[in-house]
């Protein structure tokens, strides 16, 4: 019984792996950066095509870097992302499988621990899957730093012109 219900049940789960990068695909730029992980934040749908909630896959499963440094960039052409600085954001779908992303990347973000200090490589590729050609930017390395330790993570710095948290609210 149990194993009719599992054969049911992976019947209706669509296959995850990663699809190797198409032929037709040219590579616009490459980040190399040292980042830290801010941790995983689930994004919901925001119902905004005819296909949404259940068909859109919009929602996503966020992992969240905040770049320390850059170690290498490279851009070959006139279009491609531009060179990652320090503390910028990196958001990388920790729940799909990007064309030409290595089989265990999704595991490997699942097992990272709020603050430790990684090194990631991105590519910005434009390729052609077929029936659609677009931009495709695959995580091809994910390296744990510093022995795995975690790292504070330091809050925002405040900008000493906005006020907006001394604004008080006027009465109805």
């Amino acid at each position: 019984m149990k194993s009719k219900l599992f054969l049911m049940m992976a019947a209706l789960l669509p296959a995850v792996f990663a699809a190797p990068l198409p032929e037709k695909a040219e590579l616009l730029a490459s980040n190399t950066v040292v980042a830290q992980f801010l941790g995983m934040q689930e994004r919901p749908c925001y119902f905004r095509t005819a296909l949404c909630p259940d068909r859109c896959d919009h929602a996503m499963k966020a992992a969240q870097f905040r770049v320390l440094s850059n170690e290498a960039y490279e851009k070959p052409g006139k279009y491609g992302d531009d060179k990652a600085a320090a503390g910028n954001m990196l958001v990388v779908d920790a729940r799909a499988d990007v064309p030409g992303q290595p089989d265990d990347m999704r595991q490997k973000l699942a097992e990272l621990k709020t603050g430790q200090i990684v090194r990631i490589t991105q590519k910005h590729y434009y390729a052609d899957l077929g029936d659609v050609v677009m931009p495709v930017r695959p995580i091809t390395q994910l390296e744990v730093l510093n022995g795995g330790a975690c790292e504070e993570i330091p809050s925002a710095p405040q900008d000493p012109a906005n006020h907006d948290h001394e604004v008080m609210p006027l009465p109805l």
